[in-house]
């Protein structure tokens, strides 16, 4: 159990009930492109008033275009020094959620996306365009 200020906390046992997607449209140059980010919880902390829940989130982000092609490969050092490319126009068509349960209570984790770059000159094995992406996770009880 772990003490924050006056609040105790403890790692919880949980068990995922859903995971669904979210989706997001862009338009980069002349590419329409899916992004999928999938979110799976690692690890759940819950205050001992069972009120606040803190989730450790891992990702899964899948990629598509309607114009795959070659490039040069996506690494972590490109996509630092690489200048990403202007989006037209952006929608998160599905925001997505994970559900999990915990002690028979449902709770929903969300994202907000922050930041979003595309990189249609560096590409993946499949040859859609790298992505960096940023965003902040939330987590709310499901009435």
């Amino acid at each position: 159990m772990l003490t924050v200020s006056d609040m105790q906390v403890s790692v919880a046992d949980y068990e995922v009930k859903s995971i669904e997607p979210m989706k997001i449209i862009a338009k980069v140059e002349d590419e329409n492109i899916v992004i999928r980010i999938f979110f799976i919880p690692i690890s759940i902390y819950i205050s001992n008033d069972q009120k606040s829940v803190s989730p450790i989130v891992n990702s899964v982000v899948s990629v598509k275009t309607d114009k795959p092609k070659f490039g040069e490969p996506c690494t972590s050092s490109k996509v630092m020094s690489e200048r990403p490319s202007r989006i037209e126009k952006y929608e998160i068509v599905n925001e997505g959620s994970t559900v999990v349960v915990i002690d028979n209570k449902e709770f929903e984790i969300k994202a907000k996306i922050t930041n979003l770059n595309i990189f249609t000159n560096l590409r993946d094995n499949f040859g859609n365009p790298c992505v960096n992406i940023s965003w902040i996770v939330l987590a709310s009880a499901k009435t």
